[in-house]
């Protein structure tokens, strides 16, 4: 029975460092550098003054009140006593303050009752900042990478994607507790907006960082007609995988008739039948590929419209010489008979 007691006891000792215990509330308490605390029992003020309140932290003491006040040095201009409730505020608060906190209460025909609690100083997060392994375009197939980086006490990193959580992948992986991104090749499917958040229990910030993937030109097509009568106009547009946008050069037979629009537009002619091809290029990647050919033919208006003249009268002879065959077929019979 007295080991159940004992574990008992000493489980109630180690919850009481992390979330408070006894006469103080559940913790841990939280506080900014520079900032105040105080440490609030949860007694009501006695008809009578305690006998005894001592406070410590750690294994220094920080006051103690009994017939008087007896206040550690280091603490003499950054604590406030509440002698109604053994309440105790703490100012001017430094890294260095952080850890468990105990109070020991002696009420007036009482028993003790103690209280342990935790403090966590942090410091203001600030000046957040997401810093790329390079500065020069960044080519499909380049390996990357991003640090995330700010002042103060830093607890979590959290990275997303286009506004949802980044989710790793076989190519990506996060390093120095989520501090530095890394990418084995980058795709143009990394292409978007990053952005790191850091947090502390008190305070946050965070930094973004627009990632562009250069790549192509590729799948270079050309759409539109490929056969026009005369005198109408045709467009034939070009077009390709690439970032960023590609320019285009449009040749005719092998010969070069347009650069830098990615369409080409004419009113048709009889020598505009033949066949076209585009180049694309991208600047920042340095490529260049060319499109398949494009056939395009261009028809008479009149002719396409319906049968020359001469067709016309020949089937109009045609049709006369059936006529008159089948009549003179037709009075030789007659007389035969």
């Amino acid at each position: 029975m007295e080991k159940v007691v004992i574990c008992i006891i000493l489980l109630g000792i180690i919850s009481g460092v992390t979330e408070g215990a006894g006469v103080l509330p559940g913790g841990p308490l939280n506080a900014a550098v520079g900032e105040k605390v105080t440490f609030t029992t949860t007694l009501t003020p006695p008809e009578k003054p305690f006998i005894s309140v001592s406070w410590n932290f750690g294994d220094r003491n920080i006051i103690t009140s009994s017939s008087g006040n007896f206040t550690s040095a280091e603490y003499e201009d950054r604590i406030t006593y509440f002698p109604s409730t053994g309440s105790l505020e703490l100012r001017d608060l430094t890294l260095n303050d952080s850890g468990v906190y105990r109070v020991s209460i002696i009420p007036y025909g009482g028993p003790e009752q103690p209280g342990t609690i935790r403090l966590d100083v942090y410091e203001k997060i600030s000046g957040a900042s997401l810093h790329p392994s390079t500065n020069i375009s960044l080519m499909e197939g380049n390996s990357f990478t991003l640090t995330c980086e700010a002042s103060g006490s830093i607890v979590t990193r959290n990275w997303r994607k286009d506004g949802s959580a980044l989710i790793l992948t076989d190519n990506n992986t996060l390093h120095d507790n989520n501090r530095v991104l890394m990418f084995n090749t980058v795709t143009r499917k990394d292409s978007g907006e990053y952005f790191c958040n850091i947090r502390n229990p008190i305070s946050s910030d965070g930094a973004k960082y627009n990632m562009m993937v250069n790549y192509g030109p590729e799948k270079v097509q050309i759409t539109g007609p490929s056969q026009i009568h005369l005198k109408e106009t045709f467009k034939l547009t070009c077009s390709a995988e690439s970032t960023p946008a590609a320019t285009y050069t449009w040749m005719f037979n092998g010969s070069e008739i347009l650069k830098d629009s990615a369409e080409f537009i004419k009113e048709a002619e009889l020598s505009d039948s033949g066949s076209y091809t585009c180049q694309a290029t991208n600047d920042i990647t340095g490529r260049t590929s060319l499109s398949v050919e494009h056939g395009l033919t261009v028809t008479d208006s009149k002719e396409a419209a319906g049968l020359s003249a001469g067709a016309i009268a020949g089937i109009v002879i045609a049709c006369l010489i059936v006529c008159c065959a089948g009549a003179a077929g037709g009075f030789y019979m007659y007389k035969r008979k």
